[in-house]
């Protein structure tokens, strides 16, 4: 009986935690400065205004063409893209829908890792990544997932980015970081690491840009 009553405690802890957690995180996007900002600018949400930040610091997206967006929905960073450059052209990928729909968007509902991108014609002059793992709450164990899927497009750049072009992605903070860097100073001109101020203060994200990509040479 005793054992009955320990397991009911826990599971109504747990369950208690987790409402408290849900509730906290319904609290800070009510009094978020920058939620409240993306509904009164029509931003479908708050990550927008961290692209905003890089576009506004490196202009790398109003003189592009041809964008590869991973991790698209629900379509944040494409607003910003669209409202920087309406002609550009955009390739978005990611598992779930997006909530946005233009004539300049082509989006694939799909896992990125599983497509061949030989099967597209032209390559692109920027690669945005806002791709993340499902986290665990472990911060070493997320780091190193999403690290893994970094390293899966650095992978393909040869095949989908263009001599010159750019590559800006979110990353995790964690040991691995420092091998990405060393990477990528290897195939790109200018590698600087961006914190925007949308960025929760407290969060262990942060953004790496990566410009003038050249193949790698021995």
């Amino acid at each position: 009986m005793s054992y009955i009553l320990k397991l009911l405690k826990n599971n109504f802890l747990l369950t208690l935690l987790s409402f408290m957690k849900s509730k906290n995180w319904v609290n800070r996007q009510k009094n978020d400065h920058f939620v409240k900002k993306a509904k009164h600018l029509g931003y479908i949400n708050r990550a927008a205004f961290k692209l905003e930040e890089i576009e506004q610091k490196y202009k790398i997206i109003e003189h592009s063409r041809e964008i590869l967006e991973l991790g698209s929905s629900p379509g944040g960073w494409t607003q910003v893209i669209l409202n920087y450059n309406p002609k550009t052209n955009i390739t978005c990928f990611d598992l779930l829908d997006m909530k946005i729909n233009n004539q300049r968007i082509a989006f694939y509902k799909e896992d990125f890792l599983k497509y061949n991108f030989t099967n597209l014609k032209n390559k692109f002059d920027i690669i945005l990544s806002d791709v993340a793992p499902n986290t665990t709450g472990h911060q070493s164990t997320d780091h190193h997932r999403i690290s893994q899927l970094i390293y899966e497009v650095i992978d393909r750049l040869e095949i989908i980015l263009k001599i010159q072009g750019s590559f800006i992605f979110k990353i995790w903070k964690g040991e691995e970081e420092k091998e990405i860097i060393k990477m990528l100073k290897k195939i790109f001109d200018k590698v600087e690491y961006f914190k925007p101020k949308s960025s929760r203060q407290e969060s262990s994200e942060i953004f790496i840009i990566s410009r003038g990509y050249r193949l790698y040479e021995e």
